[in-house]
């Protein structure tokens, strides 16, 4: 069960490129509409953004974030519990760089503008009605994993 829920839970992410970003400053959260760049088969989610952006910042303060991702078609969401951090590696860069990303950071994956947040999930919650996952009671509670010592294991 688990590696299914992680496998639907990699399907509604790949196929759904925007989400909201959570971060926690100062004891408020804070969400944003984002697009992320990449998923990896582990789960880890790629965003980029500004390094002057108030989510690197955050991220840099508080790595404690959760990331949403929601498929209205197949009333169906993924929300993932995650460490954050943000990633200036220039060829980690360069390997997550989508040409639609260029009128937000015109110098490109190597400039200066340009970072990214690397989510490293350690809980998934699911809900997808078209594929009936939504544990009893009926679509209350969501389905949901833990990542603990390399592994998915089922907490609902």
């Amino acid at each position: 069960m688990p590696g299914e829920l992680v496998e639907v839970a990699l399907e509604l992410l790949r196929t759904n490129p925007y989400g909201f970003l959570t971060t926690v400053d100062d004891g408020r959260p804070h969400t944003r509409l984002v697009q992320h760049v990449g998923v990896d088969d582990d789960g880890t989610v790629w965003i980029g953004t500004s390094p002057a952006s108030r989510k690197a910042a955050e991220v840099s303060r508080g790595p404690h974030v959760s990331y949403a991702v929601e498929d209205r078609a197949a009333f169906a969401y993924v929300c993932l519990q995650a460490d954050a951090e943000v990633v200036d590696d220039v060829a980690e860069r360069v390997a997550r760089w989508e040409e639609g990303l260029k009128s937000f950071f015109p110098d490109g994956p190597a400039g200066n503008d340009f970072v990214l947040i690397r989510l490293t999930p350690h809980t998934v919650e699911l809900m997808d009605f078209s594929r009936r996952i939504h544990p009893d009671p009926y679509g209350l509670v969501p389905a949901a994993a833990e990542h603990r010592d390399g592994s998915w294991s089922t907490t609902r």
